[in-house]
C-alpha cells in the first residue's frame, strides 16, 4: 500500500507541474512587450536572448523575427538586420493575414534606414541607392502624409543624386558621405525585380518635380505676365533716370554691428564710385579700376560697356541687360505677396513681377560657383527689385539640380524728397556652406540725391 502511495505522489505532482508551467507559458506577445522593454533600456543582448527563448516557444513568429532585425539594426549590425528584414518582407508577401499599411510602411522604413547606414558607414552603390529609393517610395505610397515631409522628401531627393553619382565613369566611382570608409559590402538577394526598382526611381524624380512645383506655388502664386522683359528693362530705365546723381552708404546693423558695407556715389549715365572694407571700385565711362583702400594702387583695370552693367544694384536697381547674353529671361506677374516680402506688402503697395533668368548652357557659366539661376521680384511701380535669389549648381549628390544660394530682400522703401522710391531697409542672406556666414541686416542712409557732384571724384589719377 505504502508503494502505492509513494508511485502515486510523484505522478500527481508531476502532473501538477506540468499544468502549471502551461498556464503560466509566456504569449508571443508578453515576450514582445519584454523584449522591447529591453530595447527602450538599450540593453541589446539581454533583448536577443530572450529573442532567442520566444523563438523556441514559437518558432517562425512575426513579432519576435522583426524584433530579431530591429535589434540588430541598432546594435549595427545592419548586413544581418538587412537579411532579416528581407526574409520578413518576403514572408508577408505571401498569402496570409492582411498587413496594416502604417504596419508594412514601418517595414519599408526600417529597410531604408538600414540601407542608408549601411551606405553612410561604407559607400553607396548604385544598387544600394536603387533599393533605398524603391523602399522609400513605397514609404510614401502606404503613408501619403510621408509626401508632405519636406525632411523626408529631402531624403529621397538626396538619395537619387547619390544613385546619379553612384552611375558615373565605369562603376568606379563610390558615392561615400563624410565618415564612409569605402568598404566593399556584400547586400543580400532582394525580393524586388531590377525593372521594379527603375520603375519606382522614375516614380521618385516626378515626384520630386511635382513637390517642388507644389512649393513653389505655396511661396507665391504667379499668372501669365501683362508686361514683357523689355517692358520691364524700360520701366527700371525710367526710374534710375530721376537720379541724375546720389551718395549714400549701406549700413550692416546685424546683431547690433554699425558698420560700413559699402559708400557709394553715382553721377548719371556712366559713373560710379564704392568704397568698400576691402576695396575701391571706380567706374568712369568705359574704365573700370579697383583699387587698394589704404595705398590707392590700381590692382585690377578693365574696359565695360556701362550700358550693359547694374550701375545701381546697390539701390536695387537691376540692369537685366547684364544677363540677356547668358541667360534666357521669361517673365511672370505674382499675383499674391509672397510671405518672404511680407514686410514690404504691409508699408507699400506694390505690383510684383518676377523675371527668372535661366543659363542657357551651364558648362559655360563662367568662373565657380556657376549659377544656373537668378530670381528678380521687381516692382512694376518703383522699378525696385525688392527680392533677388541667386542659385547655384547643387552639390555632386545631392539630388538638387541648383539649390538657393545667396537672397537679397528689401523690408522697406523710402519716398524722397524728391519724389523718388528707394529701399531705405533690407537683408541679404548666404544659404550654402561657401555663404554661411554672410548675415546682413542693412539700412540704406541718402546722404545727397540730385545734387552736383565734381568728376574728380571718379579719377583714378588724383
Amino acid at each position: 500500500m505504502m508503494k502505492k502511495i509513494s508511485f502515486l505522489i510523484p505522478t500527481i505532482f508531476f502532473i501538477i507541474i506540468i499544468s502549471i508551467s502551461a498556464l503560466y507559458a509566456k504569449t508571443s506577445d508578453e515576450y514582445a512587450e519584454e523584449i522591447y522593454k529591453l530595447i527602450d533600456q538599450k540593453k541589446y543582448d539581454e533583448a536577443l536572448a530572450l529573442v532567442d527563448e520566444g523563438a523556441k516557444d514559437y518558432p517562425g513568429d512575426l513579432g519576435l523575427a522583426v524584433a530579431f532585425a530591429e535589434i540588430n539594426h541598432l546594435k549595427g549590425n545592419y548586413e544581418t538586420a538587412i537579411a532579416n528584414y528581407i526574409n520578413i518582407m518576403k514572408a508577408i508577401s505571401s498569402p496570409g493575414p492582411e498587413i496594416l499599411p502604417n504596419v508594412l510602411a514601418h517595414y519599408h522604413h526600417n529597410l531604408v534606414d538600414a540601407y542608408n547606414e549601411l551606405g553612410q558607414k561604407h559607400y553607396f552603390s548604385k544598387e544600394l541607392c536603387l533599393r533605398i529609393i524603391y523602399h522609400a517610395e513605397k514609404v510614401m505610397e502606404l503613408m501619403p502624409e510621408a509626401s508632405q515631409d519636406s525632411q523626408y522628401v529631402g531624403f529621397l531627393r538626396k538619395s537619387i543624386g547619390h544613385y546619379d553619382v553612384a552611375s558615373m565613369g565605369s562603376g568606379n566611382v563610390k558615392m561615400m558621405e563624410t565618415g564612409g570608409d569605402g568598404a566593399d559590402f556584400q547586400l543580400p538577394a532582394d525580393y524586388v525585380s531590377d525593372e521594379e526598382k527603375m520603375r519606382y526611381k522614375d516614380k521618385a524624380v516626378q515626384r520630386i518635380k511635382e513637390h517642388d512645383s507644389a512649393m513653389k506655388q505655396n511661396s507665391f502664386q504667379a499668372i501669365s505676365s501683362d508686361k514683357t522683359v523689355d517692358e520691364l528693362m524700360q520701366l527700371i530705365d525710367q526710374r534710375m533716370s530721376a537720379i541724375k546723381a546720389i551718395h549714400f552708404k549701406r549700413i550692416n546693423t546685424a546683431k547690433g554691428a554699425n558698420s560700413l558695407l559699402e559708400e557709394v556715389t553715382y553721377k548719371s549715365p556712366d559713373k560710379l564710385k564704392v568704397v568698400e572694407p576691402g576695396a575701391i571700385t571706380i567706374i568712369n565711362n568705359i574704365d573700370y579700376c579697383v583699387l587698394d583702400p589704404e595705398t590707392k594702387k590700381v590692382f585690377e583695370k578693365n574696359s565695360l560697356d556701362p550700358a550693359k552693367i547694374s550701375l545701381m544694384n546697390g539701390l536695387e536697381f537691376y540692369n537685366l541687360r547684364e544677363v540677356l547674353g547668358a541667360y534666357n529671361l521669361v517673365v511672370e506677374k505674382i499675383s499674391l505677396c509672397p510671405d518672404f516680402l511680407s514686410e514690404v506688402c504691409k508699408s507699400s503697395p506694390i505690383d510684383l513681377y518676377l523675371v527668372t533668368a535661366k543659363l542657357k548652357d551651364k558648362d559655360k557659366g563662367g568662373a565657380w560657383p556657376t549659377t544656373p539661376k537668378i530670381e528678380y521680384f521687381i516692382d512694376g511701380r518703383t522699378g525696385l527689385c525688392l527680392a533677388k535669389r541667386d542659385y547655384w549648381l547643387g552639390v555632386l549628390g545631392s539630388g538638387k539640380e541648383e539649390e538657393l544660394a545667396k537672397e537679397i530682400i528689401v523690408t522697406g522703401i523710402q519716398n524722397t524728397p524728391e519724389g523718388i522710391y528707394l529701399p531705405s531697409t533690407g537683408r541679404t542672406r548666404g544659404y550654402v556652406e561657401e555663404l554661411a556666414n554672410l548675415k546682413e541686416d542693412w539700412i540704406i542712409n541718402i546722404l545727397a540725391i540730385n545734387q552736383e557732384i565734381d568728376d574728380q571724384e571718379f579719377s583714378v589719377s588724383k
